[in-house]
C-alpha cells in the first residue's frame, strides 16, 4: 500500500499556514493497483520517495511535543509505529470526537464531518493526503469550541471521553 506523511500544524485553534509536511513515502513493495486508481499515485511517483525510516524521521522532528490529530487514528497509527516504534505523542481522533459530540448514531466518515461544519475539500485534493490532512485539521479547529463549551478543557479530558467510544474502529 502506498502511504505518505502529512501533516499540518494547528495551534491555539487555527491551522498554522505553511507549517505542514507532504512527502511521499516509498513503501519499499509494487503499489497495489487499486490505490493508484483511488490516489493516482504509481509506483513510477514514489520511485524517489524517501523510505519509511526517513519520512518517519522527518514527521517526528514535525510532531516534536505535539498532540497528533487524525481522523481515523488506529489506521495512522500502524503507519506511524512501522516508521517509529517509540511515538510519544499523544493522539486525538476526529472519529471519536465526533462521536462524544453528536453520538454514535450520526455518521463520522471525514465527509460527513465536512459537511456538517462547511469544510470544503476541492476534489483534486479528497483523498490526497495533504488535502484530507488538511480538512482533518479545519474539522478540530470547529470541534475544539464545541467540546470546550461542554466542559472539555485538556486534552486528557477529550482523551478519556473518547476511550468510551472506541468501538467505532472495531
Amino acid at each position: 500500500m502506498m502511504r505518505s506523511c502529512r501533516s499540518v500544524r494547528v495551534l491555539n485553534g487555527r491551522i498554522v499556514e505553511g507549517e505542514q509536511i507532504d512527502q511521499l513515502v516509498h513503501p519499499g513493495r509494487p503499489i497495489p493497483p487499486g490505490s493508484t486508481q483511488v490516489h493516482g499515485i504509481s509506483d513510477d511517483i514514489v520511485a524517489d520517495a524517501p523510505s519509511i525510516d526517513m519520512a518517519g524521521a522527518a514527521r517526528h522532528e514535525f510532531s516534536h511535543d505535539a498532540v497528533l490529530v487524525a481522523h481515523n487514528a488506529p489506521f495512522d497509527m500502524v503507519f506511524l509505529h512501522r516508521m517509529d516504534h517509540d511515538w510519544p505523542h499523544p493522539v486525538l481522533d476526529t472519529v471519536l470526537l465526533s462521536a462524544v459530540l453528536f453520538g454514535t448514531t450520526e455518521q463520522h466518515s471525514l465527509d460527513a464531518l465536512c459537511d456538517r461544519f462547511g469544510v470544503v475539500i476541492p476534489p483534486e485534493e479528497r483523498h490526497m493526503a495533504l488535502g484530507d490532512a488538511r480538512a482533518t485539521a479545519e474539522v478540530l479547529c470547529h470541534m475544539l469550541p464545541i467540546l470546550a463549551a461542554r466542559g472539555f478543557r485538556t486534552l486528557e479530558q477529550g482523551q478519556s471521553e473518547s476511550r468510551t467510544h472506541r468501538r467505532l474502529h472495531a
